[in-house]
């Protein structure tokens, strides 16, 4: 799937484990602040993590892709029958411009077609981009002390407006 806006084309789709490398490096360049907003804390062995998710097959990483540039990365991994935890980070420099939001809307319908019925995101409170993004996929969001959880009903969800 791609979404052409003034000459910029962004591009979604699933990785392969053997493009895990590009995720490490997008890791890598990420600041502090959204390290600690993707991983709700401070966290490095980004190598070790990315080789876990990719080695379980039910799990699935998605790309946004601008200019053939991986500027964004959503996991999901495989809790459940019918359910997936997801992450996602968008680089520093790609944050605030939509690409989130189409890479969760994206992702959304690829795990819809697997199977999925229920996904789970968990944040921090003052993570105010993915509480948004929580709010416009209508995630059922509950905050108790330093941690929230949004929890999105796929069956309930449709994609479509965010994917035109």
């Amino acid at each position: 799937m791609s979404v052409t806006k003034s000459l910029v084309k962004l591009e979604f789709r699933e990785l392969r484990s053997n493009e895990s490398k590009l995720v490490i490096e997008l890791y890598n360049s990420l600041s502090s602040e959204s390290i600690y907003h993707r991983f709700r804390g401070f966290f490095k062995d980004f190598e070790k993590y990315i080789k876990s998710v990719f080695s379980d097959p039910r799990n699935a990483v998605y790309g946004a892709f601008l200019n053939n540039e991986l500027v964004g990365v959503l996991e999901a991994v495989y809790l459940s029958d019918g359910c997936y935890e997801i992450a996602i980070v968008v680089k520093d420099n790609h944050q605030g411009k939509g690409i989130g939001t189409g890479l969760v809307a994206y992702a959304m319908n690829e795990l819809k077609k697997k199977g999925a019925k229920t996904l789970v995101a968990h944040t921090t409170p003052d993570n105010y981009r993915i509480l948004a993004i929580s709010r416009k996929f209508h995630g059922t969001i509950k905050c108790m002390y330093e941690e929230c959880t949004a929890v999105f009903n796929l069956q309930s969800i449709n994609v479509d407006q965010f994917l035109n």
